[in-house]
């Protein structure tokens, strides 16, 4: 087996062993030094990107923002590498953006309509960065709900 194969073949072990880690997220930040040594660019990308969403979203064992902050502390020199990051870290600060809007929202909607529906919670929660803004100024002048959402 090449170099190449060897680092990848260990990858796929650790990551595998080490999901059932007493600390994931440390465990994580191993196997991203390993994803360095992985010569060829596009696969290490490739590799960063399942890795992510194995631990994140396939044992639901790491939370997004813990790994945001452990990507934002150990920066790559690798520009390609340190690119995809600051998209991964930048997406997440969207995401927390649009989590706080909705949450705001609710808290109005409540605040004068009363506590809203498991409907309205997951529309407003499901809602784009716009369309929760237009909804934020119809609130100050609607004299329902129904105004408000449509």
């Amino acid at each position: 087996m090449d170099d190449k194969g060897a680092v990848l073949t260990r990858l796929v072990q650790l990551a595998m062993r080490w999901i059932f880690s007493k600390e994931p997220l440390a465990r994580l930040g191993d196997l991203l030094t390993l994803i360095e040594q992985v010569e060829d660019r596009t696969t290490a990308l490739e590799i960063l990107e399942s890795l992510l969403r194995y631990y994140v979203q396939g044992t639901g064992r790491v939370e997004e923002r813990d790994v945001r902050a452990l990507l934002e502390q150990n920066p790559t020199g690798d520009p390609i590498m340190q690119t995809f990051i600051d998209r991964y870290i930048e997406q997440g600060r969207r995401e927390g953006r649009r989590e706080g809007e909705a949450a705001m929202l609710l808290r109005q909607i409540d605040r004068k309509f009363g506590p809203p529906s498991e409907t309205v919670r997951a529309r407003v929660g499901s809602a784009d960065p716009e369309t929760l803004l237009r909804w934020s100024d119809r609130i100050l002048t609607a004299e329902s709900l129904d105004a408000v959402l449509h």
